[in-house]
């Protein structure tokens, strides 16, 4: 098994099937596994599915996963830890929006089957990535780091891409309800005192501040401290047109 940590947001892992399934830790976090060798049956709760090479499959925490090989199936898989991504330093290509890219694949009730890309260009790009990756996993250099989470970046978007079901970003509600609501109380009350702090606000609304933080990041894929700064902002420009009229 082959291991490689980004920044303790993500985990990609390169090995065979058995060693995945018999290994606990990752069972907390989403997982995006491409099938880079083998055929047979992945079967989970009550669901089973056939594959071969180049399948996808979503795997979520709380669901016991079983791959089946006929011979010997390897995996290259990418292991999310959702809160940590979200509020991950903007280092290489923005964890926040990959984050947004994991929220939206896991988002939909049919999320454990098996998954293929509409795009032959797509599946050409994805195939030549997953090697990239494999390769530089094998004989990690300097610039790897960046090379790989660069390409994970890439490899994340193309199958949000592919598995959207056509549906844009922009018909698409942005946040749940409960996100909405919070989102609207901090905007109103940021709008009504710039200088207000996290913790001032989190008193407001009865919250503890982790909890808060940890909701909206769960929500939007940013950490209060940043939406609160884009607010402040807004009611800067607010403020600024007011005074010019």
């Amino acid at each position: 098994m082959k291991e490689f940590n980004i920044d303790q947001t993500l985990n990609l892992v390169s090995c065979d099937a058995r060693e995945l399934e018999q290994s606990s830790r990752y069972g907390g976090l989403f997982g995006i596994a491409f099938v880079t060798e083998g055929e047979g049956v992945l079967s989970c709760d009550d669901d089973s599915w056939h594959y071969d090479e180049q399948a996808i499959f979503l795997l979520s925490p709380g669901h016991h996963f079983h791959f089946k090989s006929f011979y010997r199936t390897n995996l290259l898989t990418i292991f999310f830890d959702p809160f940590r991504i979200a509020g991950a330093a903007d280092q290489f290509n923005g964890f926040a929006g990959m984050f947004r890219a994991v929220r939206d694949l896991f988002s939909v009730p049919d999320f454990l089957r098996q998954k293929e890309l509409r795009s032959e260009t797509d599946r050409l790009a994805v195939t030549h990535l997953v090697r990239l990756i494999e390769s530089e996993l094998s004989q990690l250099q300097e610039n790897s780091r960046e090379l790989v989470a660069n390409s994970t970046a890439l490899l994340v978007n193309l199958v949000k891409r592919n598995f959207s079901d056509g549906q844009s970003a922009e018909t698409a509600l942005p946040y749940n309800p409960e996100t909405e609501r919070v989102l609207a109380d901090v905007k109103k009350m940021v709008h009504r005192n710039e200088h207000l702090t996290i913790q001032e606000i989190a008193v407001a609304m009865n919250m503890s501040q982790y909890n808060l933080n940890k909701l909206v990041i769960k929500g939007t894929g940013e950490t209060l401290k940043a939406i609160i700064s884009r607010y402040r902002s807004e009611a800067g420009k607010t403020k600024e047109l007011d005074l010019q009229e």
